[in-house]
């Protein structure tokens, strides 16, 4: 794989997450976008903490067998 293909790859991958689609790549694995709504978390001195909601990427990789 060329340099090219690899950052082509990235932009495609990126742009379809972006637009919050699963991508699967074959021999590779699947990129899945999560969402994360907000919470709240209880610090170590007792005071509440409000966690901002957040989009993350999943990535499971594809399972040779």
């Amino acid at each position: 794989m060329t340099k090219e293909f690899l950052e082509t790859l990235g932009i495609v991958i990126r742009d379809q997450i972006i637009m919050k689609n699963t991508v699967e790549v074959k021999g590779l694995g699947t990129f899945k976008p999560v969402h994360h709504n907000q919470r709240q978390e209880k610090r170590a001195d007792g005071s509440n903490m409000v966690m901002p909601p957040k989009d993350t990427i999943e990535f499971t990789a594809e399972h040779k067998g």
